[in-house]
């Protein structure tokens, strides 16, 4: 029977109108076992709400057609000590993080920065051991990003007090820098090539000013 547009609705549709999600829902579980309480609209997970993975990780934050979307924390369950840790609280894009946001890794390591389709990419401050969560004690980075890895410009502080400062390209030390050596007190300015120096000159910190030269400063001497 059709809907001559007398006010009748089929009963199928009244059925369907019934079981869409739509609006704030009480916990509703999948196939998989996973449960999610939250917002809905057109029964896709939508707006503010809490998932619980199978696995045991869970997600606290926004959602847009199903996916994570916005502000958004996932934690991560540790399996030997039976607890949550946060793995990633940041901005989030089609299930991505993107934007900005701080991760840790399971060692207690964090980045903190900009984010692009789930990678680091942009600006960011990155630690190598120390303390967990600020690093004190380990290897800094702090610059450029592109595709997860040091690309650009960027300064590296290592927990022995060596510095350097100059360009990255793919994880490696690549093109004009400056590297200061606190232990062997001694400098480097020049270029480097796949995180080996190649054309500059080595002083002894005593020799001159120990402040560390500016990039443009070194650019004009090299060029």
């Amino acid at each position: 029977m059709k809907d001559t547009g007398s006010g009748f609705v089929p009963l199928w549709k009244q059925w369907e109108a019934k079981s869409e999600m739509n609006g704030e829902r009480s916990t509703v579980y999948n196939e998989a076992g996973e449960r999610y309480k939250g917002s809905w609209k057109g029964n896709k997970r939508h707006g503010k709400g809490l998932f619980f993975y199978k696995s045991g990780n869970r997600y606290e934050g926004e959602w847009k057609d199903d996916r994570r979307h916005g502000l958004g924390t996932l934690y991560i369950l540790e399996h030997e000590e039976s607890k949550l840790r946060v793995s990633y609280s940041g901005n989030w894009v089609n299930d991505k993080p993107s934007g900005m946001g701080v991760f840790y890794n399971e060692k207690g390591e964090c980045y903190n920065g900009e984010w692009k389709h789930g990678k680091r990419h942009g600006k960011g401050r990155q630690t190598y051991g120390g303390r967990p969560v600020d690093g004190f004690g380990g290897d800094v980075y702090e610059g450029d990003w592109q595709d997860d890895k040091r690309c650009g410009r960027g300064t590296l502080n290592k927990a022995n007090g060596d510095v350097f400062e100059g360009s990255w390209l793919n994880d490696k030390k690549h093109g004009d820098g400056v590297y200061t050596y606190r232990v062997k007190k001694k400098r480097y300015v020049g270029t480097w090539m796949e995180d080996t120096p190649k054309a500059g000159e080595y002083s002894a910190l005593g020799e001159v000013d120990s402040s560390l030269p500016t990039l443009e400063a070194v650019i004009a001497a090299v060029n």
